[in-house]
């Protein structure tokens, strides 16, 4: 009886360290997914600006005034900075070493890096507006022949419109972006308890 008893004891003992496991990689899965669907637009983004700075450097000898080729260059560093800045970011909230340490410390970890992710992005946030009226100075050249400062007119429209659709689609980002970030902060907190 006593060593069935203790085989039954050590079988739900078993069964709870399973439990207990199976919990904790659904989280980390969970945790990973929250991420992802972050760092995947942010990936997709800086091709996208990798993509502009090849057309740009590629273009440059249509960029004739000193001020285009101005513009053309601080294009070219902000659409470098920017992206490789934000996956860094990303990627200090992915390394967050949940398995390691007790899980205070990972949430520590993580809030850290959620700060700096969340300052970055309004920074990009911000600078967005000047890079797009950089590239609306850069592409009317190149694209269009147009020197965009001896043709006001098209400014007028151009630039106040652009500047709409980024501001609403930048806020529809940092909402999407913060909803995910307080969903893994959630699930690091539940790791806890």
């Amino acid at each position: 009886m006593k060593s069935l008893w203790e085989d039954m004891s050590k079988k739900v003992e078993r069964q709870e360290i399973l439990t207990d496991q199976l919990i904790f990689d659904m989280t980390k899965e969970r945790y990973e997914n929250r991420i992802r669907s972050i760092s995947v637009p942010e990936t997709i983004s800086a091709l996208i600006c990798f993509a502009v700075i090849i057309f740009l450097i590629s273009n440059f000898n249509l960029l004739d005034v000193w001020y285009l080729q101005l513009s053309g260059i601080l294009t070219i560093v902000a659409c470098l900075l920017l992206p490789i800045l934000s996956l860094k970011s990303i990627q200090r909230m992915k390394n967050v070493p949940i398995s390691k340490g007790t899980y205070k410390e990972a949430l520590a970890i993580y809030a850290k890096a959620r700060v700096k992710f969340i300052r970055l992005q309004k920074v990009s946030f911000y600078t967005s507006f000047i890079v797009l009226i950089l590239c609306v100075i850069s592409f009317g050249k190149i694209i269009k022949g147009i020197d965009v400062f001896t043709m006001t007119e098209k400014l007028n429209w151009l630039v106040p419109s652009g500047i709409g659709v980024l501001f609403i689609f930048s806020q529809w980002v940092l909402k999407k972006y913060k909803g995910s970030m307080d969903s893994a902060n959630d699930l690091l907190k539940e790791l806890e308890e």
